[in-house]
């Protein structure tokens, strides 16, 4: 019983995310298992993110929504080019948002050895 009510509250917190930041409150389609499809793919993106917050990135991004990782993360100006028969990625930001990315990668490559 204690343990469900120290976690009084923090449910609300998960589905306004979900619903307000993830499209998980606007289904894409009258038919029953695609919603059941995008509504499971909304709380599978929930937990990875989660998880990328507290295991792999830096604590300024502890509490960020996904609006914010999006723009602060995944959306950095890059190039693909081909260089010496491979695919290279020229990232055109600043040193400490790539150092950031870095630090990340190898938390979670340090995370994915460790698991069985």
């Amino acid at each position: 019983m204690r343990w469900h009510w120290e976690k009084a509250g923090t449910i609300e917190f998960v589905h306004d995310v979900s619903k307000n930041d993830l499209a998980a409150g606007v289904p894409p389609s009258g038919k029953f298992g695609a919603n059941a499809a995008w509504f499971r793919l909304n709380a599978l993106t929930f937990n990875v993110l989660t998880v990328l917050k507290r295991r792999a990135l830096p604590e300024r991004f502890r509490d960020a929504r996904p609006k914010r990782l999006r723009f602060a993360l995944f959306t950095m100006a890059g190039r693909i080019i081909s260089h010496a028969g491979k695919l290279v990625l020229q990232i055109s930001a600043a040193a400490e948002r790539l150092a950031g990315l870095r630090a990340a990668r190898r938390q979670l490559a340090v995370l994915a050895a460790a698991s069985p």
